[in-house]
């Protein structure tokens, strides 16, 4: 039913500003859930009770209430109010003038907000207001600002929809809330917009969170089994050749771990299927994910004669890849090519010429080249690294571009998506709905632990001895700082300030500076230098994590340590880890910072027990790794609430198989 102004009593400018906000129907108005409450249950009759550290309500009379002018036009209301002590205090708002006309002297009133107790008095500073009634709210649900429309309006507005709500039908089936002991979509309305305390408000909000992820998790997994039915878009089968695949591993250079065994099987498995496989490998840091992506890309070269291209975000990283894999790809009489924008004009037409004709069977290139010029012969599988730096229009258009026709039907690559920031699995699940997870957490043995430390500034002393001794050993340092220059308005350490400060405390250091604004020929001269030992310190922002891995380079200090997430933070310490030296990781923070989410980094090298961490912050994967998935906003639930990804997967599931 399409909203309009007499069902909800308002204005057409009011209902111009709903539809604006895509708030179109009676269903949309009521599904605008309010984001918390205002408990205004405990009700102080006394100023002196009323508790300065948080929304408080109090009970008042007021003395005289006027409304004047300010000086920069602003209109100014000024209420002095007395308790049952006859105790006078003082309530302001700012534009509200009709209050005067509302409010008298000697009403009694009820006033709700945080108090500031200032020259021997409470004030309170635009209050909530309402007059002492025997319908006063206990709980008031607050809404979500839609477009200048205040919460109170919507607050208001819910009593005309009420009847609506009693017509809500159930959105689960009905078997699942009678299994889940939940209440009906009817009363779970009443209960969120009209709650009579805190329990009904909580509960409420807990099972619509559940229904709207049941929705979205429901219309997800059918489109999911659609796709793996679709007989248009068909991928072609490789068997695995359990043998052969031995082979592979007796080739390595070192022993697999249990992980590795364990996802290069499930990759192999899923490439038997005539459906493309859509797989997310997980892996943490020095797990080893892309001797894992290799060796599947060898078996499907040397059984069925394909080409494999290998995604990855940045040129210098392609470049490491392509260097790192040629041994093992030689060994298998396996062509491979790198495409990258540094190629001259001839080197890019000869590469691409190759991959026409098939006689290159693995290429190693950046998504910034991909264009119409580039053709494959055969490509039947497709690696992407670092998958979460592509947003989702960008991995959709590269799956697309990599498919093929034939005949009456299109040929879809199988895809095997890397990522080396691990993600709280409940979040994981909901991001990549469409594929399947892997994760390798298992480190190689050997390896030696990174001692990980949070830094006092009274100890920098110290630790400028220690890295200059190191620097005699012919070590190097990543030094990380927040922001690329000084900033106006943040009070905060800096990789230009930082570089010109460090050259001063080691002047016969090569100290030198990196960072994102520098041009990509500025950057990897820099990195150049770096890698060859020339440059000792490396002052940077966070670019430094997209670049390639120093194996000389022992130490990482991170400068205001607590501006960055645990799993960034995580991110830059791999950096320095190492097999034959130990490796040390500094987290600096500012001298107001006493926080102790980093002691997290101290006690533990698991990269997902820190993203866990990071969750239960809600930033950034809020920010960050929802926004760029492509989900739409929720309504009602929370990254709290992904916890019940798991459950609500198995119940779509069970439902399925009874229809």
């Amino acid at each position: 039913m399409i909203l309009d102004k007499k069902m909800l009593h308002t204005t057409d400018a009011y209902i111009k500003r709903l539809s604006d906000a895509w708030m179109l129907s009676v269903k949309d108005f009521i599904g605008h859930y309010p984001r918390a409450y205002e408990n205004k249950s405990n009700v102080a009759e006394y100023f002196s009770f009323v508790n300065l550290k948080e929304k408080s309500s109090v009970i008042c009379e007021i003395e005289a209430i006027i409304s004047e002018k300010t000086k920069f036009w602003k209109n100014l209301t000024k209420a002095i109010i007395k308790d049952k002590w006859w105790f006078l205090s003082e309530a302001v708002w700012f534009n509200q003038k009709y209050l005067t006309q509302k409010y008298k002297a000697w009403d009694s009133v009820i006033l709700f907000w945080k108090p500031k107790y200032a020259y021997w008095k409470l004030s309170f500073m635009s209050p909530d207001i309402e007059f002492v009634s025997v319908n006063n709210k206990s709980i008031k649900p607050v809404y979500p600002e839609v477009n200048y429309i205040p919460s109170e309006w919507f607050e208001k507005k819910m009593e005309d929809m009420k009847i609506f709500m009693n017509d809500a039908k159930n959105t689960l089936p009905d078997e699942l809330i009678h299994k889940k002991h939940f209440h009906s979509k009817k009363e779970n309305l009443l209960k969120i917009h009209f709650p009579k305390n805190e329990k009904d408000f909580e509960e409420a909000r807990r099972e619509l969170a559940y229904e709207e992820l049941y929705t979205m998790q429901y219309e997800w997994l059918l489109r999911k089994k659609d796709l793996e039915k679709n007989t248009f878009w068909r991928s072609p089968k490789i068997i695995m050749d359990a043998p052969f695949v031995k082979e592979i591993i007796s080739r390595l250079p070192y022993p697999l771990t249990n992980h590795q065994k364990i996802v290069t099987f499930q990759i192999l498995k899923d490439m038997e299927k005539d459906f493309s496989m859509k797989r997310l490998l997980q892996w943490d840091v020095w797990t080893g994910k892309t001797i894992v992506a290799l060796m599947t890309a060898i078996h499907a070269i040397v059984k069925e004669d394909i080409q494999v291209a290998f995604m990855v975000p940045t040129e210098i990283l392609a470049r490491q890849h392509f260097e790192n894999v040629q041994e093992l790809l030689f060994l298998f009489n396996i062509k491979s090519d790198l495409l990258v924008w540094s190629l001259t004009a001839k080197q890019k037409e000869e590469a691409k010429s190759r991959l026409r004709a098939g006689e290159t069977q693995m290429i190693i290139w950046t998504h910034a080249l991909i264009q119409d010029d580039v053709h494959f012969k055969k490509l039947w599988y497709v690696i992407i690294d670092e998958q979460h730096r592509f947003w989702v229009e960008q991995r959709k258009a590269l799956e697309e571009y990599c498919s093929t026709s034939s005949k009456n039907e299109w040929i879809y690559p199988h895809i095997l998506n890397m990522t080396a920031t691990p993600i709280p699995r409940t979040l994981a699940l909901t991001i990549y709905w469409d594929q399947d997870i892997s994760v390798i957490s298992e480190y190689p043995a050997g390896r030696k632990p990174i001692h990980t430390k949070v830094i006092k500034e009274s100890e920098r002393e110290l630790m400028y001895r220690f890295i200059e001794e190191e620097i005699n050993f012919w070590r190097q340092i990543y030094w990380i700082s927040p922001l690329v220059s000084e900033s106006e308005t943040l009070d905060i350490a800096n990789a230009t300030a930082m570089q010109e400060s460090l050259q001063y405390i080691f002047p016969s250091t090569n100290v030198w500076l990196l960072h994102w604004k520098m041009k990509p020929k500025e950057k990897d001269a820099v990195m150049a230098e770096f890698m060859n030992n020339t440059v000792k310190i490396l002052s940077s922002t966070s670019v430094v994590e997209v670049w390639v891995n120093n194996q000389n380079a022992t130490i990482m200090c991170i400068e205001a340590a607590e501006r960055f997430w645990l799993s960034q933070l995580h991110q830059f310490r791999w950096r320095v880890w190492r097999w034959e030296h130990q490796s040390y990781c500094y987290l600096f923070t500012t001298k107001e910072y006493k926080d102790q989410r980093l002691r997290a980094m101290e006690q533990t090298n698991d990269g997902f027990e820190l993203s866990e961490i990071d969750l239960e912050l809600r930033w950034p994967w809020e920010v960050y790794w929802v926004r760029q998935s492509g989900i739409p906003d929720f309504k009602i639930a929370n990254l709290k609430d992904f916890e019940l990804i798991s459950e609500i997967r198995e119940d779509i599931e069970s439902h399925m198989k009874l229809k």
